[in-house]
Parts: C-alpha cells; structure tokens; sequence
C-alpha cells in the first residue's frame, strides 16, 4: 500500500476518509510530526512514497504451506505402503509352512517361473533353457563340433575291448560255446567257427549337434558315424537231407560274411527310466528313479557286407548271389528292428555318487 504526498495536501485511503475521521486526522498529525508533509512556506513539486513492503507476509505463507504439503506426502507414502501393503500368496505361506514341516529348508531352491512365464514357454521346457543358457550354447546358430577328442576316448576303450577279446582266445570261446547252445533245425548241422577278425580301425564321430526335440522335451546329440573297417565271421557248416530217410545227404557250406563300411547319424540323449515311454510303472511301490543313455540310428544309414560263399564237396557253388542277398536282408532287418529309429536302444547308467564300497586307494585296496 502506498501513499503519495503533495505540499499542503495527503491523500488518505478513502476508508478511512470517511469511515474513520479519527484515524485519519491522527496519521495527518503523525506525518506532519515526522516532517514527512512540507510545512507552510516550503513548496516542492516532488511527490514523497510511502512503501510497505509485503515480503516478510509471503515468505510465511510460503513457508507455511511447503511444510504442509510434504507433511501431507509423507503421510501418504507411509499409508500406501506399510498400512495398505500386499500380503504373501496363502501358497507361499503354507509351502513355508511344508519346508519346515518336513525339513527341506536346508535345501536351496532356485527361483521357480511364474504363471505368465510357464504360459508364455509352453512349448519349452524351463530346465532344458535353463541349461542352454547356463552353457552358452545356441541350437541354432552353434557351429557343429569335430569331436577328436572323443574319438581319441572311444579308439581307446575299443583297443582296450579288442585286447581282452584276444587274450587268451577269450572271443573264440564265448562264440563257441554259444553255437553249441544254439538250438538249431534239423536241416543243419553243427556250426564251427572258422574265422574271427575284430578289425584294426576306429569309428569316426564327427559334425556334433545338440537339437531340441520339442516333441518328446528333451536335449539331443546329433553325431554322424562312419566306420570304414573289417569284421569278419567265418562259419562252417552242413545242410542236412532227411528224406526219404535221415542224413541221406550233407551239403558243406562255408560262409564268411564282413562288415566293410557302415555310415549313418547317431542320436544320443539322456533319459529317465521311469519315463511312460519305457513303460515303468509310475505308482509300483519301490520303483527307483535311474537314468539312461539312449542311443538309435537314422534311418537313412549305409550298411555294407562282403559275403563269401562256397557249397558243396567236389563240385563246388561259389558266392551264390541268391544266398548272399538272403544273409545281407537278414543282418538288415536284425539291425532295423533294434537300432533304427523309431526303435531305440538304451543303456542304463550306474550311479554316480560317491559311496563308501566304491572308494580305492592305490594298490585296488578298498578304503576303511
């Protein structure tokens, strides 16, 4: 509010004009005290201000309503999330409740998929990604791999069979004593091992892949297999005429069949025996959880046999075309109904975990 003064004249606000005579003529009386109106004889044409400066009054205000403002913030972030806060899922409590209960608690679990994420990776298994992840292989863009360190492994363990297949004619034995358990038909005679080779060379493994089978849920190894050996079964035998009367006539036979080449891709993948696939009871009493290295192969294999044929005593019927292709069809249909897929092979896995009875020390003493 200001006031402008003139030399023998004050303006007034006109409130007090006209509604306080007296208040007015007592500020005139203060000002004239002060000198601030000029006195009779002393004219100036310079108006005089009289300021009141309102800085104080809003400060205060401003000040007061800041702190209002935050005190009404805190009371509403303390409302929304202490007083008004989510409790757990009654699931999580009572699986608390479970853990402790039964004393699994001392086992760490890791984080398990949400609903929305269980939804969203139906068609894949979390565990199988989870691996994936963890080991930094891409189904999709990892280069096949070589495997020479694998073949080197399996040439070993093979040389090591071969050294125990021959020592002592251990493989000779095991053959021969199986032929003489062999039930045979009337129409042959005993079979006598002629010839055995178990080969001098390696399978090769190479262009490994690991593929995600989404039907079945689970990881596969792809790996292709070439063996470019010979492994040879040499067999003596007659075939018998019975008519009109018993062994009226014997025919030799001498067959050797080789296997020279086989080519295909091998599917390799772990699995629970416990599996409906294998047809394990699921509630038999007892029924222990193992797992299994399964193992088929494609369809599309290459097989290769050199079969060696020599029938009769004096006159003699050499590699019979008829009789080969008959032996060859059978060596594939026994190795088609066994090993290619959809058929399936599996080899049950022992054990892994450290016990007491399979501890050694130097020397093959078992540990006390």
């Amino acid at each position: 509010m200001c006031f402008m003064v003139y030399p023998g004249f004050y303006l007034l606000p006109s409130y007090l004009r006209h509604t306080q005579p007296n208040a007015a003529t007592t500020m005139a009386e203060q000002l004239n005290t002060e000198n601030i109106i000029p006195q009779a004889g002393k004219s100036s044409l310079e108006p005089i201000y009289v300021a009141s400066s309102p800085q104080s009054v809003w400060s205060f205000t401003q000040g007061l309503i800041c702190g209002q403002l935050s005190v009404i913030a805190v009371l509403i972030v303390f409302i929304k999330f202490f007083v008004f806060a989510d409790s757990p899922p009654s699931s999580l409590r009572a699986g608390g409740k479970t853990a402790k209960k039964d004393g699994l608690g001392v086992i760490v679990k890791r984080k398990q998929t949400s609903e929305t994420e269980k939804d969203a990776a139906e068609s894949e298994n979390p565990q199988l990604a989870s691996i994936l992840e963890k080991t930094y292989y891409d189904v999709t863009n990892h280069k096949p791999e070589t495997l020479d360190w694998f073949n080197v492994l399996v040439a070993q363990t093979i040389l090591q069979f071969r050294g125990e297949a021959l020592v002592a004619d251990n493989i000779y034995h095991s053959l021969n004593e199986y032929l003489e358990k062999l039930s045979l038909p009337d129409y042959l005679g005993e079979i006598r091992l002629t010839e055995i080779d178990v080969g001098d060379d390696f399978p090769i493994f190479s262009n490994c892949r690991i593929m995600h089978n989404a039907d079945l849920g689970r990881l596969e190894a792809k790996i292709d297999v070439d063996l470019s050996d010979t492994l040879t079964l040499g067999i003596e035998t007659k075939l018998v005429l019975n008519h009109p009367r018993p062994a009226s006539a014997v025919l030799p036979v001498l067959l050797t069949v080789s296997m020279v080449r086989f080519l295909s891709c091998l599917t390799l993948s772990l699995v629970n025996t416990n599996d409906e696939i294998f047809g394990a009871a699921k509630d038999e009493p007892g029924a222990a959880r193992g797992t299994a290295l399964m193992f088929l192969f494609s369809p599309d294999f290459r097989l290769e046999f050199s079969i060696k044929s020599l029938i009769g005593s004096r006159a003699k019927l050499q590699d019979v075309p008829k009789l080969s292709d008959l032996i060859e069809n059978k060596l594939r249909s026994w190795f088609t109904d066994r090993c290619i897929e959809p058929r399936f092979q599996i080899v049950k896995l022992p054990s892994i975990w450290p016990k007491k009875e399979n501890t050694r020390e130097p020397g093959n003493a078992p540990a006390e």
